[in-house]
């Protein structure tokens, strides 16, 4: 898993922070409030558990396999975007993402 520094060196990336399977708040790098930070933690949390119920549903009903474990998504806004892996989060500009390299960076970690 890569450090919360690593993250921050991502193209674009202006945040950083752990986030734990209930959605507490660890580490953060960057330049945003503790409040949205908290938010932040929380929505990782809660997305990852939405995946998983999503993923062991379908599993079950379909016979289909392979969703499982979860580890990870990303969230792509208009000007943003947040990529969530196990217990971290990068936060960064979307124009100036490098969705391959973070990919890679969290990947080589595991």
């Amino acid at each position: 898993m890569p450090t919360l520094d690593q993250l921050m060196l991502l193209p674009g990336a202006y945040g950083a922070l752990e986030f734990s399977c209930t959605g507490d708040l660890g580490e953060t790098r960057g330049d945003f409030t503790r409040d949205f930070a908290e938010v932040v933690a929380q929505m990782c949390a809660a997305n990852m558990a939405i995946y998983r119920m999503q993923a062991t549903g379908w599993a079950k009903l379909s016979g289909q396999q392979g969703f499982l474990p979860e580890r990870g998504f990303t969230f792509m806004g208009l000007d943003d975007v947040m990529m969530g892996v196990s217990s971290k989060a990068v936060l960064a500009k979307r124009e100036a993402f490098d969705y391959d390299r973070a990919y890679q960076l969290f990947n080589d970690q595991v």
